[in-house]
This record gives C-alpha cells, sequence and structure tokens, in this order.
C-alpha cells in the first residue's frame, strides 16, 4: 500500500526533456483519476520504447479493465456513449487499450518525441463515470527512453485504509 498523492505540476525533468504538460480534471461527483507519478523509463529496456500506464485504486491496489487512451493526430476517431459525465480532451481520436490484471498497460513507441519540443502523445483514462487527469506530451526519446505513469482512482467519499488510520491515530492521541 503506497500513500499517493496528486501531480500539480509534472517534474523538471519531464517538462524540459519531453515538452510535456499534466491537465487537471475535477471530479465528475463520483470521483476522478488523477496522477500520482510520472517518471522516465530506463533507456534500452523492456519499458524504454514505451509510455506504460499504471492505474490504482484509493489504497494503490492496481486496477484492470480500465480504459487508457493513447491519443495521438493519426488515432482512429472512438465514439463515446451518453452516459459519460465529464468531457475528455479533444480531438477524440486514441488508440484505446483496457489494463490487465497488474493494472498495467503500454504502448509501443515508433517514433521519437524531439527533446524540448512539442508533439507527443497525450494520455488518459477514458471511463465514463469518472474524470481523468491528461499529460500532454508523452513518448520515446531518442535514447529510448519511455515514461510510466501512474494514476490514482479518487472515488467521492472512499477514503484510503491510511487515512482512516491516521482518523484514528488522531482521535486516540490526547
Amino acid at each position: 500500500m503506497k500513500d499517493y498523492k496528486p501531480l500539480v505540476i509534472l517534474p523538471e525533468e519531464i517538462q524540459r526533456r519531453w515538452g510535456a504538460e499534466l491537465h487537471q480534471e475535477e471530479s465528475t461527483g463520483f470521483g476522478v483519476f488523477n496522477l500520482v507519478d510520472i517518471r522516465p523509463t530506463q533507456g534500452g529496456s523492456y519499458q524504454g520504447q514505451r509510455i506504460v500506464v499504471l492505474v490504482v485504486d484509493e489504497n494503490g491496489i492496481a486496477i484492470p479493465n480500465v480504459r487508457v487512451a493513447f491519443s495521438f493526430s493519426t488515432a482512429e476517431r472512438y465514439l463515446m456513449s451518453q452516459n459519460f459525465l465529464w468531457s475528455p480532451p479533444h480531438p477524440r481520436k486514441a488508440f484505446v487499450a483496457v489494463t490487465h490484471g497488474s493494472g498495467e498497460i503500454d504502448q509501443v513507441q515508433g517514433s521519437t518525441v524531439p527533446e524540448g519540443g512539442p508533439g507527443g502523445v497525450c494520455v488518459y483514462l477514458l471511463e465514463p463515470e469518472y474524470a481523468s487527469d491528461s499529460v500532454t506530451g508523452c513518448g520515446m526519446m531518442e535514447d529510448h527512453t519511455g515514461l510510466h505513469l501512474t494514476f490514482q482512482l479518487r472515488r467521492v467519499g472512499i477514503k484510503s485504509v491510511l487515512e482512516r488510520l491516521d482518523a484514528i491515530e488522531r482521535t486516540l492521541r490526547f
């Protein structure tokens, strides 16, 4: 179990090298997927040529079967059902894949993102009940360094085990 906190800004290295930006979303009333961690992968490794996304719940436990959108200009258009409570970023074009039992999914990158320049892939989660933060500028650098993103579901009215334990400890102190 890990105590994640939502990011309000991306780490300097990610901003500088990838030209990436974080776009935060407000909760739909049911909850939101917040970006809680982003880091470079090891260049030349298995994850090096990929954008890897891990999705966890309030307690840091992996969530399978969550749709992840890897949006880029030549991707196919997707349709949204009428039950969407939030509006995903435009354009509505993406490669959409679901997380495995490990809570992870990845997309192999075929071309590189120019260091510090615009471009790349926009990543967000595509679930109708919950809004999702998005990150633009994701991709693979020339040295085959990719990105690993972690999104945490924060449902309205649900407290993590760590939050509940902290509350209990506060009531036990004199």
